[in-house]
């Protein structure tokens, strides 16, 4: 599964390639700001390591030249991840540079899918260990398949969808509106505050999308209830 990047916008580019699910055991020189920026970035990582395909094609050590090139472009990228990009744009050069030159996008893709996929992927330590569809690049808990980018509450606890935010409809308590716990005074002022808004409510407990005396009376029926 690609993740819903606008990474993957533009065909002919190599990167496309780099984030599919790998079962294979990983090395792991990405670190989790490393995947944060490819998943909140990626249009900035894929231009910049695009770029240095040109400006190294003539280069004697390529390696080096992708690696001092990409580290330029992404300053804020792992020293072990612009490893692994600068290996997987080596190998790319190296094995799909007249298939990616004067072919399809769909024959250079697939050249590098077939050649260097598999080694960036261990190296990166781009997996999906839960089986959600969702690699380590976005997926914030990859050992829960049920927490994953756009994964749907399940009242159980946990933020489901990797928004950084505990939502009503994910903790076990809907009435846990400022998510500590516990359904207290704070709780009620915030339903209290939000009385009769009537569409995109913080404080719809019912889901009918209003905030009316329903709402009032879940609040209050939960009243001391620790979540």
């Amino acid at each position: 599964m690609f993740l819903n990047s606008s990474l993957f916008n533009r065909p002919s580019t190599l990167l496309a390639l780099l984030f599919l699910a790998c079962p294979t055991l990983s090395h792991a020189q990405c670190d989790s700001l490393d995947f944060s920026l490819l998943c909140y970035e990626g249009e900035a990582v894929n231009d910049a390591v695009f770029s240095c395909g040109f400006d190294c094609i003539f280069a004697g050590d390529l390696q080096a030249c992708f690696a001092s090139c990409i580290s330029a472009g992404i300053p804020t990228m792992s020293s072990g991840c612009v490893g692994c990009f600068a290996e997987q744009s080596v190998c790319a050069q190296s094995n799909c540079l007249l298939v990616c030159g004067f072919g399809s996008a769909a024959d250079c893709e697939a050249c590098v899918l077939a050649n260097c996929q598999a080694e960036f992927e261990n190296c990166a330590g781009i997996l999906d260990l839960d089986g959600d569809g969702e690699t380590t690049v976005c997926d914030c808990d990859d050992n829960n398949a049920s927490v994953y980018p756009g994964a749907p509450a399940n009242g159980s606890g946990v933020d489901n969808n990797c928004d950084g935010v505990l939502s009503s409809e994910e903790t076990a308590c809907p009435q846990d509106l400022n998510g500590d716990f516990l359904i207290s005074v704070s709780d009620v002022l915030v339903v209290l505050s939000d009385f009769g808004c009537l569409e995109e409510c913080n404080a719809d407990i019912d889901g009918d999308g209003a905030v009316t005396v329903s709402d009032v009376l879940q609040i209050l029926s939960a009243f001391g209830t620790d979540c």
